[in-house]
């Protein structure tokens, strides 16, 4: 097995950069939605793209990483990927790694099985229904709104304080991310 270069700070910068240009090129694919009346610091989270296409855009708020509040604003299309089941599916899988088959099957067919909850979260304005699912330390949520789906994953962040709007402007999220980028790219160490 041979393991990946590790990029030195130059490359690492380049390599960012790229990325923030690929971000800013399709960030109007999807509708883009953040936390209204949210004074912390904002950041691209999530950003999937499949064959040229924009499938996933995410935003994130709050404390990345740490063990402050922080929510994750991810928008897919209704069709695409099930964002929800995969943010589940990732925090299962830190409390329980499934090291064996017969251990990711059981694990898949209890995810499968569980019934959320629901809380209603405005959204432009207007009360939508969100299924969540509880876990430890938050909670996971999605809707389907206009043709998109709509996931939420929030730690130390109460449903019923979040209320979401629709963001035009990426730029300040770019700048969240090149900052985080900063302070934990490899010549932060």
């Amino acid at each position: 097995m041979t393991l990946p270069e590790k990029l030195n700070p130059q490359q690492f910068q380049a390599r960012a950069d790229e990325q923030i240009e690929r971000i800013r090129a399709t960030a109007h694919e999807l509708p883009l939605y953040g936390l209204a009346n949210w004074t912390g610091s904002r950041m691209v989270s999530n950003w999937m793209v499949w064959n040229d296409v924009l499938e996933m855009a995410g935003l994130g708020f709050g404390a990345f990483p740490g063990s402050g509040p922080r929510i994750e604003v991810m928008v897919s299309k209704q069709d695409g990927a099930n964002a929800t089941l995969d943010r589940r599916r990732e925090i299962r899988h830190e409390l329980e790694p499934p090291r064996t088959e017969d251990i990711f099957n059981r694990i898949e067919r209890e995810l499968q099985a569980e019934t959320p909850g629901e809380a209603v979260i405005a959204v432009e304005g207007e009360p939508q229904h969100f299924s969540v699912w509880q876990h430890a330390g938050g909670w996971i949520a999605d809707t389907l709104c206009s043709g998109h789906r709509i996931t939420l994953k929030a730690h130390g962040v109460d449903p019923a304080s979040v209320e979401l709007c629709r963001v035009h402007d990426i730029e300040p999220y770019l700048d969240g991310r090149r900052t985080f980028l900063a302070d934990n790219g490899p010549s932060a160490a």
